[in-house]
């Protein structure tokens, strides 16, 4: 009986697989938390504008209150400038402006338990007067997503998703 010297050659194939196959897994699992990684940013978005949705039809209200039982924001006069286009003056300064109206927090948090509130920050609206005849305004609303915690003392300036939204109102 003879012996043969073995060569290794399947000892190394399997090698070759075997680092074949784990990189395969660490890409896989690399598109996985990417994946999760964007919808949760659409998700977030999504709520930023569902939250800005909510404040613009809250706010749209102080053009035309009819039998409105709650606080709106006071129309702001003609502009040569309209503030909502000055983010850092009128939405980011310090301490929010008399004119930037936030929407109660109830309003797009809609249970009463405290453990199930989705968002922390209110969302914010400004309605200005376009003309001095008092006949077109515009709304404008900005909302946030549920990872926006509620503004510090220091700067207004939120950290995640924000949305702004627009209409314009005639009479």
């Amino acid at each position: 009986m003879k012996t043969r010297q073995q060569q290794g050659v399947v000892l190394i194939m399997t090698l070759v697989m075997l680092v074949i196959v784990s990189l395969m897994a660490v890409s896989s699992m690399k598109t996985a938390v990417s994946g999760e990684v964007v919808s949760g940013s659409v998700r977030a978005n999504q709520l930023a504008h569902q939250a800005a949705e909510a404040a613009l039809r809250y706010c749209e209200r102080a053009v035309d209150p009819g039998t409105a039982t709650y606080t709106l924001p006071s129309v702001q006069a003609v502009q040569a400038t309209a503030r909502w286009q000055d983010v850092s003056a009128t939405w980011d300064a310090g301490s929010a402006p008399g004119y930037v109206f936030p929407v109660p927090l109830s309003v797009v948090n809609t249970t009463t338990t405290a453990a199930l509130t989705l968002f922390k920050r209110s969302p914010e609206c400004v309605v200005e007067a376009l003309d001095a005849t008092g006949n077109a305004y515009v709304v404008t609303a900005r909302g946030f997503g549920p990872e926006v915690e509620a503004p510090g003392a220091s700067s207004r300036r939120p950290e995640g998703s924000e949305v702004f939204l627009q209409s314009t109102i005639e009479k």
